[in-house]
C-alpha cells in the first residue's frame, strides 16, 4: 500500500459541531449591540464616537471558522436553554434571542468575488452584486443578469436587502445574518479594485469592504459576521479609526477533552449515519475517552486538525479491518511519518513560504508559546499587529485566556513535522523539540516559569556550541566528569529536555492526577527522552525535582551524563540554605542511583546543577563565593548526605549564574515573578523576552560563525590542495 493510499485526508465522516458556547455568547451579544443601536447608526447627527459592531475571525485553515459560521443559528438553539440563558436577562434582550432563533443565514464565500461590468473597479458593486448572487443560487434560482442587477439596485442598500428577501421568501421582520467568509480575498485584489488610497498611496482594501458593511448595517434586521485568512489586528486598527467599524475577534478556542469525547460519539459516517466514529475506532478494552486524549495530544483540540486526524485513522483502521485494542497502538499509529506529513502538511508549507521578515519572528513564538507567556492584541508593544498577524499567518493557533489575551499554541503533529525542516536556526530547533517534550495540557497552563526556561536554553546552546565558553570552561574546571567527557557534545541529545510541574500552581485532589506526573509517566519520559528507562522520581504533594533534565554524550569515548538542574529559593529573601540543596540531592541523585545507576556500567554519570540567585550566607561562606562540585563520597550538610557513587552535586555562586542568564534579563525576571507564578505580559515586558532572545542569538552567531570559519578553512585547504596537485 503506498503512502498515499494508507493515510488519505478525504473527508468521508458528518463531523458534529461541539463546543463554540463562550463565542456563540459573545458573538449573540455583539449583534444585539447592532439591533440596539441601529438607529444611532442610521441618524445624520449620529455620535461620531460610534461604531457599527461586527463579529470578526481571522484565523488560518483549521480554527473552524467556516464551520461556525454556518452553524451559529443551530448554536444559538442549543445554547438557548444553558448558556444563552443568562444573555436574556430582560424582556429586550429574550425578543431579540427569539427573533435571532427564526433568522435566516445566507453563506458568501469571497472567493468568488470578482470586478465585473458595467462598474468594472467598484468594490462596492461586486460585493452587492456577489450578495445578491448568493441569494439566488441558494434559493436555486440560478445565476442573476448583471445589467438588469445594477439597473435595479443601482448601489441602493434598501433595495439590494429588499430584493434579497424576496428571493429567499423572508418576511420583512424576519433577521437576516450574512457570514462573509474567506475575506483574506482582499489581500490579493490590490489591482482588481479602484480601492481608496492614502497621500504616500497605501492601499487598505478592509477600510472599503468595511465600509461598505457599514452601510448595509443600517438597513433593518440584517447582521453581519466577517471570517477568513486575514491579518486581524491591523484590519481591526484600520476600520475603526476610517471605517467606523468595530471589529469584534471571535476566539474559536481548540477543543478539550470532554469536547473531543462529544465530537467522536456525535460524530457519523455519511454513508452510514448509524455508525459512529467512534465504535469503529475504538474496541471494547480501548475507550472513547482514551482516544480522545491521544487526539488531544496529537492535535491540541485544533479543529482543522482534529478532522484530517480521525478521517486519516478511520482510512487506518478500515484499511486493517479492526480497531485500535490500546492507547499506545493508536498514538503509535499517529507517530507514523505519513499520518504527521498529510495532517499538518498545509501548515509546514505555509511557514516554509514565508518571507523573511514574518520568519524572523518564529523564534520569539516559540519561545512564547513554551514558557506560555501570553499577549494582548491591543498591547501598546504590539504596534503594527506584531505578535497578533504573525500567529495568523503563520498558521499557528491563538489559545484565547480572555477577549483580549492570548496564547500561542503548536500542536504536536505540528511540532513534529515542522522540525524536521532543514531551514530552520538550532535555536528553533532546540525550541521545537522542547515543545514536543511536554503533554499536550502543559501548552495551556504554566507548567515552567521563565527563568527555567530561560536558562534550559542557553544551556543546551552552551552545551552545543563549537566555540569555547566560560561556563564549559567552569564546569571542566570544576567536575572530572564533565572534563573527562570532552564536550562540545555529541548529537542533538539536549533539544530533548524536559521540565517538571510549576510548584506554585494550585491543584484539588480531583484534578492533581491529570496535573502533574505520576511515576509511570516518569518512566516514559526517561524512556523517550533520556533513554534510562527504569528510574522513577517520586512525586509528592509539593515536591518537584529537577526543574530540567537532559542527557549527554561525549564525541570521542562511549560516556554518557544524566544532568539534572534544580532552581532553588528565587524569592527567599534568607537564600538557600544546605536543607534546600540536601532535599534536591536527595529527590534525585539517590533515585537515579538505586534504580539505574548501581546495576549500570562505569560508564553512566549522574550530575544535578544547582541554581539560585541568593545562597544562604552559611552556603556562601562555605563555599568561599566560589561555585563548588562535590563528588562521589564526599559528605555535606554537616555530614547528612553523601554523594553516591558515579555522581556529583554542582553548587552555582550567584556571579556564576550570571553566565546561564544576564543580569538585565535576571532583574527583569525576578521583578515579575514577585508576586506570582503566572505573570501577566505586562508584568513580564515584551522587551524582557526581546533580550532574553538576543542572548541565544549571540550564542548560536558564535557557533555559526565557528561553522562559517571552519568551512573556510577547510575550502581554502582544498583550494591549496588542487593547486598542489596540479603542480605535479
Amino acid at each position: 500500500m503506498s503512502l498515499g493510499e494508507k493515510w488519505r485526508a478525504y473527508s468521508f465522516v458528518q463531523f458534529a459541531v461541539v463546543d463554540r458556547e463562550e463565542d456563540v455568547y459573545r458573538v449573540t451579544e455583539q449583534l444585539y449591540d447592532l439591533e440596539n443601536n441601529r438607529n444611532e447608526l442610521r441618524a445624520e447627527t449620529s455620535s461620531p464616537f460610534y461604531r457599527a459592531t461586527v463579529p470578526f475571525a481571522p484565523h488560518l485553515f483549521g480554527s473552524g471558522k467556516t464551520t461556525f459560521c454556518l452553524s451559529y443559528l443551530e448554536l444559538v438553539q442549543r445554547f438557548r436553554e444553558t448558556s444563552l440563558s443568562s444573555f436574556a436577562s430582560d424582556a429586550s434582550r429574550k425578543e431579540f434571542l427569539d427573533k435571532l432563533r427564526e433568522a435566516f443565514l445566507l453563506y458568501v464565500d469571497f472567493t468568488e468575488l470578482k470586478p465585473i461590468d458595467p462598474k468594472e473597479k467598484s468594490l462596492e458593486w461586486a460585493v452587492h452584486y456577489l450578495l445578491f448572487k448568493s441569494a439566488c443560487l441558494k434559493s436555486g434560482q440560478g445565476e442573476p443578469d448583471l445589467d438588469e442587477c445594477f439597473k435595479v439596485f443601482k448601489l441602493r442598500t434598501d433595495v439590494l436587502i429588499k430584493k434579497i428577501r424576496e428571493v429567499l421568501n423572508m418576511r420583512p421582520d424576519q433577521c437576516l445574518l450574512v457570514a462573509f467568509d474567506e475575506v483574506g480575498t482582499l489581500d490579493e485584489s490590490y489591482g482588481d479594485f479602484d480601492f481608496e488610497r492614502t497621500q504616500d498611496g497605501k492601499v487598505f482594501p478592509y477600510n472599503d469592504f468595511f465600509g461598505i458593511i457599514r452601510g448595509l448595517c443600517k438597513e433593518d434586521n440584517v447582521f453581519f459576521i466577517v471570517v477568513g485568512k486575514s491579518k486581524g489586528l491591523s484590519i481591526k486598527n484600520y476600520t475603526s479609526s476610517v471605517s467606523k467599524v468595530l471589529l469584534h475577534f471571535i476566539s474559536l478556542s481548540p477543543l478539550n477533552s470532554s469536547s473531543i469525547v462529544e465530537f467522536l460519539e456525535k460524530s457519523h459516517l455519511e454513508e452510514q449515519t448509524q455508525s459512529r466514529v467512534c465504535d469503529i475506532l475504538c474496541s471494547p478494552s480501548f475507550s472513547v475517552n482514551e482516544l480522545a486524549e491521544a487526539l488531544l495530544e496529537c492535535t491540541g483540540g485544533v479543529p482543522g486538525l482534529l478532522t484530517r486526524a480521525v478521517n486519516m485513522l478511520l482510512n487506518y483502521v478500515q484499511t486493517r479491518g479492526q480497531p485500535f485494542r490500546l492507547k499506545k497502538d493508536c498514538l503509535s499509529c499517529m507517530n507514523e511519518d505519513g499520518f504527521r506529513t498529510v495532517c499538518s502538511e498545509p501548515f509546514v508549507t505555509r511557514i516554509s513560504t514565508l518571507d523573511e521578515d514574518r520568519r524572523s519572528v518564529l523564534d520569539m513564538l516559540l519561545m512564547m508559546a513554551l514558557y506560555r507567556i501570553p499577549f494582548k492584541a491591543d498591547d501598546e508593544l504590539n504596534s503594527g499587529s506584531y505578535l497578533f498577524d504573525a500567529v495568523t499567518e503563520m498558521g499557528f493557533y491563538r489559545y484565547p485566556i480572555d477577549d483580549n489575551t492570548f496564547q500561542v499554541l503548536f500542536p504536536k503533529v505540528f511540532i513534529i513535522n515542522l522540525n524536521n525542516a532543514s531551514s530552520f536556526s538550532l535555536l528553533e530547533k532546540i525550541l521545537l523539540g522542547s515543545l514536543n517534550m511536554e503533554p499536550v495540557d502543559c501548552f495551556f497552563s504554566s507548567k515552567c516559569r521563565v527563568f527555567e526556561g530561560i536558562v534550559a536554553t542557553r544551556l543546551v546552546l552552551i552545551l552545543s556550541s563549537k566555540v569555547r565558553n566560560e561556563f564549559r570552561e567552569l564546569l571542566g574546571r570544576l567536575s572530572a566528569i564533565w572534563k573527562d567527557m570532552k564536550l562540545p557534545i555529541h548529537g542533538p541529545s539536549p533539544v530533548d529536555y524536559m521540565m517538571s510541574v510549576s510548584r506554585g500552581e494550585a491543584r484539588s485532589e480531583s484534578n492533581k492526577k491529570r496535573k502533574t506526573y505520576g511515576n509511570n509517566e516518569w518512566e516514559r519520559i526517561f524512556h523517550a527522552a533520556l533513554c534510562f528507562d527504569r528510574v522513577s522520581i517520586p512525586v509528592e504533594a509539593n515536591s518537584y525535582s529537577p526543574d530540567i533534565m537532559f542527557k549527554l554524550q561525549s564525541p570521542v569515548k562511549l560516556k554518557f551524563l544524566m544532568v539534572g538542574v534544580a532552581f532553588k529559593g528565587l524569592r527567599k529573601s534568607e537564600g538557600i540554605g544546605w536543607s534546600d540543596i540536601i532535599e534536591e540531592a536527595k529527590k534525585f541523585l539517590y533515585p537515579v542511583f538505586n534504580e539505574f545507576l548501581s546495576q549500570a556500567l562505569e560508564c553512566y554519570h549522574c550530575m544535578l546543577i544547582i541554581v539560585s540567585t541568593k545562597l544562604a550566607l552559611n552556603v556562601a561562606s562555605e563555599l568561599g563565593n566560589q561555585s563548588r562540585c562535590y563528588t562521589s563520597g564526599m559528605r555535606i550538610g554537616g555530614n547528612s548526605f553523601t554523594i553516591p557513587p558515579n555522581c556529583e552535586l554542582v553548587i552555582l555562586c550567584e556571579r556564576d549564574v550570571e553566565m546561564l542568564i544576564d543580569r538585565e534579563v535576571l532583574n527583569g525576571l525576578e521583578r515579575a515573578f514577585s508576586t506570582s507564578d503566572n505573570p501577566s505580559f505586562g508584568d513580564l515586558g515584551f522587551n524582557l523576552l526581546r533580550r532574553a532572545r538576543g542572548s541565544f542569538l549571540s550564542l548560536q552567531e558564535s557557533w555559526n560563525s565557528y561553522n562559517s570559519s571552519v568551512r573556510s578553512i577547510i575550502g581554502s585547504a582544498r583550494c591549496e590542495w588542487n593547486m598542489f596537485e596540479n603542480i605535479l
